[in-house]
């Protein structure tokens, strides 16, 4: 732009009101308009976003009442299967006995007798046997009163020797009085090395386990010998019975300790 044409070189140029006033204004004026020239903060909308969940997610259960719930379900099952468990096992049949050719387990069912082992099995040794009966004489008898035959334990059985089977069948006679009625007992008079001790821990096991009436002959047996063969006894009867029974050896002590002991 040329210099003539500047408004300070127009006519009248010195009288002309300036293009920009200047005004002091108020200092509580200027913070007014201050504050008013600030944009407002808009704070974001709030959206709940549980409520486009699906109502089958688990954020939307309460973990703690879950876990209570869960041991809650599983408290109540063991109950169950300890109630379950706890109940005998009965065959689902009217009637049913069972077979004699196994050893039974837990209670004798009501009214029902059967020997511990199987008689008529290959090896058994059956030192009693009862006397037979006709159909029409086991239909008249009482289930309760009926003899049944007293059978060997098959893990001794199995290992007696033919000389050995016919000393336990002849102790047992002897025993329980069959062979001379009105006496009981016997003595042995085998040789060294034939299994006397074998046979007496037969005949014992077999007395303190059944009898002709399913019940034990004796509930008790004492084993009288030298005390240098006390510990020989009892390491003969944790070897051939492994456990089946509980033996208890005493070969020293007053008799207070004896029996403190028993």
């Amino acid at each position: 732009m040329l210099r003539r044409h500047a408004p300070s070189q127009l006519p009248g140029g010195s009288n002309r009101p300036p293009l920009v006033h200047w005004a002091e204004s108020d200092p509580d004026e200027r913070d007014r308009k201050r504050k008013c020239k600030r944009p407002a903060i808009s704070l974001p909308p709030i959206i709940d976003h549980t409520q486009h969940l699906s109502p089958y997610r688990l954020a939307l259960v309460d973990k703690l009442a879950l876990v209570d719930k869960l041991l809650l379900e599983h408290q109540e099952h063991e109950e169950f299967m300890k109630k379950l468990l706890s109940k005998p096992f009965k065959i689902p049949i009217d009637g049913y006995t069972g077979s004699t050719g196994g050893r039974t387990l837990g209670a004798r069912r009501s009214n029902v007798r059967l020997p511990l082992w199987d008689p008529y099995a290959p090896g058994a040794l059956v030192v009693y046997s009862p006397p037979e009966y006709s159909a029409q004489d086991l239909l008249k008898m009482d289930e309760s009163k009926k003899l049944v035959h007293v059978v060997v334990d098959p893990v001794l059985s199995n290992i007696l020797r033919p000389h050995q089977r016919e000393g336990v069948q002849f102790m047992y006679d002897c025993v329980t009085g069959k062979r001379i009625e009105g006496f009981s007992g016997c003595i042995m008079a085998d040789e060294m090395g034939l299994g006397k001790t074998l046979q007496c821990i037969t005949l014992v096991w077999t007395l303190l386990r059944q009898s002709p009436d399913t019940t034990p002959t004796i509930n008790k047996a004492i084993i009288v010998c030298p005390s240098s063969l006390v510990k020989n006894w009892d390491k003969e009867i944790r070897k051939w019975l492994d456990g089946r029974i509980n033996s208890l050896p005493i070969d020293s002590g007053k008799k207070e300790d004896i029996i403190r002991t028993l």
